[in-house]
């Protein structure tokens, strides 16, 4: 709750619109160990003011009270969120489906095990097999998955086990570079297999649907604030929730500025700080601020706050594109106008909170 003379958040601001946020994390609140310049501080202001917060990730690894210690690591308060991970998802995707105590094999980390064991079902680890029949395969990221765990997914769903994984983000970025992700995994097992799995991650609907049951609300009052366009926004879209995309983790400007329509969010910010702001939705129209030139980039016709030319940049590159007019790809010189615009994007991806 908010303390006495801790200003209420403003009528104009852009969470004045929606009762309740779904937010990602590892590139929205925090960066590896760090959070995000001025995230904590506005999730804190958000729970002052009674607006919840369900954070929605595809990270299947860790359990909701692990990514939970995290957040309050940080600084985030204990009151006014919840999370939610595609373990869970999966978890209920297969309680709506199978009775109680029903086994299934668990690949990946404990998230996977902990989200089968709170719906219900009895998780099996490839080493308790010993012959044992299980009716489906939950697989997510895990450090530690095997060969052999692999190789046993593929034998079960060949057998008829229902498949089901968290997520297919090909790669997890980490301190050293570009890693495997979960769906490189799920990759390995396909080329060897016949079989198509349900997939319950972003950018799929169903755990912003997972989300929004527990938050309780409309899909009018719900906005999704997330960092990656592939991810993030076009599974808020596929979903039918409004989408902010914060430009401080995956997706920088040029990435938005070339988005396909499918995956276009309803407005943009530098950071999570822009919940707090005005908010104006984006449209592919453009305004008398900068004016695309064929063949380059839009330039800066006029004079206005960063948040303004911010999103004239992007829907006057939208309604060219959409016109079939050239605009540059040179990543350069989209680098250089983040630059100008204040988009700062410096610390490294997290070693372990890649998967969204």
């Amino acid at each position: 709750m908010r303390t006495i003379g801790e200003p209420a958040i403003g009528a104009e601001s852009l969470i004045a619109r929606y009762s309740a946020v779904i937010c990602d994390l590892d590139g929205v609140v925090y960066r590896g160990a760090a959070p995000v310049p001025g995230a904590v501080e506005t999730l804190n202001r958000l729970s002052a003011d009674d607006i919840p917060v369900v954070f929605a990730t595809n990270n299947a690894s860790r359990s909701p009270d692990a990514v939970g210690d995290h957040l309050h690591e940080l600084g985030v308060g204990r009151d006014g969120w919840t999370v939610v991970t595609s373990s869970q998802a999966a978890a209920a995707y297969l309680a709506a489906r199978l009775p109680k105590r029903t086994a299934v094999l668990a690949v990946g980390g404990p998230g996977v095990v902990q989200a089968l064991t709170d719906v219900g079902l009895v998780p099996v680890r490839v080493s308790e097999l010993a012959g044992a029949s299980v009716e489906a395969v939950v697989q997510g990221l895990g450090v530690d998955v095997t060969w052999s765990e692999l190789a046993e997914v593929g034998y079960r769903v060949e057998a008829g086990a229902t498949w089901v994984v968290t997520n297919l983000d090909i790669m997890l970025p980490t301190s050293r570079g570009p890693a495997p992700g979960n769906g490189a995994l799920v990759m390995a097992v396909q080329t060897a297999t016949t079989v198509i799995p349900h997939v319950v991650g972003k950018p799929g609907r169903a755990l912003f649907d997972l989300a929004r049951a527990t938050l309780g609300v409309e899909q009018a009052e719900t906005l999704v604030c997330g960092d990656r366009l592939d991810t993030d926004i076009e599974g808020a879209n596929a979903a039918g929730l409004d989408s902010l995309l914060v430009l401080s983790g995956a997706s920088g400007l040029k990435d938005l500025a070339f988005a396909a329509p499918t995956a276009r969010p309803t407005y943009v910010a530098a950071g999570l700080t822009g919940l707090l702001e005005p908010g104006v939705r984006l449209c592919a129209a453009p305004d008398d601020v900068v004016e695309p030139v064929p063949d380059a980039v839009p330039h800066n016709w006029g004079n206005g706050d960063d948040g303004r030319l911010l999103r004239s940049v992007v829907t006057t590159t939208w309604a060219a594109l959409d016109a079939g007019r050239a605009v540059s790809e040179d990543t350069g010189i989209w680098r250089r106008l983040e630059g100008e615009l204040g988009l700062g994007r410096s610390q490294p991806p997290s070693e372990t909170g890649g998967q969204r």
